[in-house]
């Protein structure tokens, strides 16, 4: 199962990169969707862009299909969390 490192202020998380359906901008936290009836919302220090979107995408791109560490994405911003909730 593949992953996407964020980093933090000190760290970093984890983040699937697996049955993404859909990874969009919503009130400056950026929200990953998945196929399985999840949600990732990862918010930061100050609103995420459209520019944290794309450099997620390209991650999980990155990892599509990959084995092994996955590399470090850095956003605009200092992720301060990455929380799962059920898609309601």
């Amino acid at each position: 199962m593949g992953y996407i490192k964020l980093k933090k202020a000190s760290g970093f998380d984890l983040v699937s990169a697996e049955n993404i359906g859909d990874i969009k901008l919503s009130t400056g936290d950026v929200v990953i969707q998945y196929l399985s009836g999840y949600k990732v919302t990862i918010d930061a220090t100050s609103p995420l862009v459209q520019a944290d979107v794309d450099t997620i995408a390209e991650a999980v791109d990155v990892m599509n299909g990959a084995s092994g560490e996955a590399p470090l994405t850095v956003l605009t911003y200092n992720v301060t969390g990455a929380t799962q909730t059920v898609i309601i």
